[in-house]
């Protein structure tokens, strides 16, 4: 017999480590949650250069704020 999915216990676990809301954690995906809870060297980097990042800031400002000319 299989035993059912731990539901309370990811519930549990994102709200206390995470400080998720009931609400954020049903909204999240499946792998958002996964991304989430796993530590970070689970993951492989992706570097980006300061040059990419600071075209990526021009391009898409935060709101509110204006690009750089």
């Amino acid at each position: 017999m299989t035993q059912p999915f731990p539901w309370h216990d990811l519930l549990h676990k994102a709200c206390r480590e995470l400080g998720w809301s009931p609400r954020t954690f049903w909204q999240a995906t499946a792998k958002e949650l996964e991304m989430a809870l796993k530590p970070p060297h689970k993951y492989s980097a992706h570097n980006i250069s300061r040059q990419t990042l600071d075209d990526l800031l021009s391009r898409f400002p935060d709101r509110g704020k204006k690009a750089n000319s």
